[in-house]
C-alpha cells in the first residue's frame, strides 16, 4: 500500500471499536440508573396491595360484626366487634384510619383523599377516592344487621 491510500488500520479499528463500547455501556448504565429511579415515583401514589389487604381485612371483620352503621354523615364506619369493641374506620388526613373505642389509631391506607360510606339492611358500601382521584370501592356483606345511619 502506499502512503497517500486511506485506509484503516488495525490500531485505529481497535480505537474505534472501544470508542463505541464505551458509548454503547454508558447509555445502557445511564438508563438503568433512570429506571431503578423510577420506583420512587410510586412512593406518592395510592397502592394497590394496602388496598386489597384493607378490604380482606374489613370483610372478615365485618361478617363477624355484631352491629353496623355509617356515622358523620357518611364519612366514617362504626361497627361493634365480636368481642363487644366498638370499632370506627374514618380518614385522618391523608390516610384512612381504624380506631378502637376512641383510642389510638391504626393505619389501613395511605394516600386517600376521600372516603364515604353507604349503609343499607345487610350491606356496607366503601367508596375511596384517592389523591390522583381515581375511586376504589367495595360492597361489603353483613350478616348480623346494619343499624339506621345517625
Amino acid at each position: 500500500m502506499s502512503n497517500d491510500e486511506q485506509g484503516f488500520t488495525l490500531v485505529q479499528a481497535l480505537c474505534q471499536l472501544q470508542l463505541f463500547l464505551f458509548l454503547s455501556f454508558g447509555c445502557v448504565l445511564i438508563f438503568s440508573v433512570v429506571e431503578k429511579a423510577r420506583p420512587f415515583e410510586e412512593i406518592n401514589q395510592f397502592s394497590q396491595m394496602e388496598w386489597k389487604q384493607t378490604v380482606l381485612q374489613l370483610d372478615e371483620e365485618l361478617s363477624r360484626a355484631t352491629a353496623v352503621r355509617s356515622v358523620k354523615e357518611g364519612k366514617a364506619l362504626e361497627y361493634i366487634s365480636d368481642q363487644g369493641r366498638v370499632v370506627r374506620v374514618e380518614p385522618y388526613q391523608e390516610m384512612l384510619r381504624e380506631r378502637m373505642d376512641e383510642a389510638g389509631h391504626l393505619p389501613l391506607l395511605q394516600k386517600v383523599k376521600q372516603f364515604r360510606v353507604r349503609t343499607n339492611q345487610h350491606r356496607a358500601i366503601l367508596e375511596v377516592t384517592d389523591v390522583s382521584d381515581k375511586v376504589y370501592e367495595a360492597i361489603f356483606f353483613t350478616y348480623k344487621g346494619v343499624v339506621p345511619q345517625t
